[in-house]
């Protein structure tokens, strides 16, 4: 009898400590971990991508002219020094020449045979008024007398211009880069004597690989820099063949104002080597690659959806679209080793949705007397077995709800 009291005793303590472990607060709230990746997804932007590459160039004037002497001959003075600056038309040296003095032979020679047949004619002239002569032999006179006029005008004009060959003249005004003479020097006929760069614009010269030929046009600006300053040439002229000494495009860019850069230095260039202008574009970073395929991952309807796209050029942080995608993708930027094509995601802004967040039901079991089940009314007796099925129901393992009790 005594035994079947303490036992009794033993069972209400027990039931008492059940109940006070029930509905004061004992049961700890079960924890639920989000199991799906939690990735940033944005839409693909429009703009601009724009490569660069850095050149070499060198510095030349807009216009060089070699001054070439028409005739060979012994120079008799040299007006000029490499460096000065000459003007057109002024003299810079002068020549002789054997072959002006046989014209100059020539031409008197042919001056006095002119003379002798209008003298000729002359006489003849006054016969034939006379009625001594016929009209025929006169005729004949005459004839003579205009070769002889074109004989001499043609010896004439050799020798002025032979003459006129003799003084060397600057074709263009500038700065004489180099001189190739001295007095007494035998100059001949092809052989430039000097070079004279020209005044005001000057242009650089540089070459291009073929993607960067197939980029730019006649009009595009490049960037040149030189002794800490910068300068801006627009391109004039671009080779339509490579150059069979540099394998290059060769391209010439005219500064748009004066520079104080010296003929036949070098400069550090920047050109434009590829643009995509108003493309789509994603983060470079959202791209992957099967064996060479790009790839990228779109959020749809929870899921991370693989998506092969076509890809154009990029930076350092950005790559453009051609293909694949539309303005309304919803793109994947983050990375995850739980990122497969299928996978169930959690798309940043969508934690706090959803009754699966451990968060939130920790944040109700602290503002109200609630269990994991649901259960407000605290006089209520409630099994173990009713516990794990409300709890299953709620969404969490029935395992855990039995850990609890």
């Amino acid at each position: 009898m005594k035994g079947k009291k303490i036992i009794a005793a033993v069972i209400v303590i027990l039931a008492a400590l059940f109940v006070a472990y029930r509905f004061l607060g004992g049961e700890e709230t079960a924890v639920v971990y989000e199991s799906r990746p939690a990735v940033s997804a944005e839409v693909p932007q429009t703009g601009d991508i724009i490569l660069y590459s850095e050149l070499i160039g060198t510095i030349q004037p807009v216009s060089k002219a070699d001054v070439i002497p028409k005739m060979a001959g012994e120079v008799l003075e040299v007006n000029f020094q490499a460096g000065d600056h000459v003007e057109a038309g002024q003299v810079l040296c002068r020549l002789d020449s054997d072959a002006l003095t046989s014209l100059r032979l020539s031409m008197e020679a042919a001056q006095i045979t002119l003379a002798e047949s209008q003298r000729n004619l002359a006489r003849i002239q006054a016969l034939y008024d006379a009625g001594t002569v016929s009209q025929q032999e006169l005729e004949q006179i005459q004839d003579g007398t205009e070769s002889a006029r074109i004989a001499y005008e043609s010896a004439k004009n050799q020798y002025d211009l032979q003459m006129e060959y003799t003084t060397i003249t600057a074709p263009i005004s500038g700065t004489v880069e180099s001189r190739n003479i001295d007095v007494h020097d035998f100059a001949s006929a092809g052989a430039a004597i000097c070079t004279i760069a020209s005044d005001g614009q000057s242009q650089v010269e540089f070459g291009v690989t073929e993607r960067t030929h197939e980029n730019i046009s006649v009009g595009d600006v490049v960037s040149a820099e030189k002794g800490g300053n910068t300068y801006e040439a627009r391109i004039t002229e671009i080779g339509s063949m490579l150059s069979a000494s540099t394998g290059l495009y060769d391209v010439t860019a005219v500064f748009e104002g004066q520079t104080d850069m010296t003929t036949g230095s070098r400069v550090k260039l920047t050109v434009v080597q590829d643009q995509a202008i108003g493309a789509m574009i994603i983060p470079l970073s959202a791209v992957n690659y099967d064996n060479g395929i790009p790839y990228v991952y779109c959020a749809q309807d929870g899921a991370a959806v693989r998506t092969n796209v076509e890809v154009g050029i990029h930076d350092n942080e950005r790559i453009e679209i051609v293909g694949g995608l539309n303005a309304r993708s919803q793109v994947i930027t983050t990375w995850s080793n739980e990122l497969v094509d299928g996978a169930e995601i959690l798309l940043a802004g969508d934690e706090n949705s959803g009754s699966g967040n451990g968060e939130e039901a920790s944040a109700a079991g602290e503002t109200e007397p609630v269990s994991e089940a649901g259960h407000t009314d605290a006089a209520e007796e409630v099994t173990a077995e009713d516990t794990a099925e409300e709890t299953a129901a709620a969404g969490e393992p029935a395992e855990e709800a039995g850990d609890s009790q």
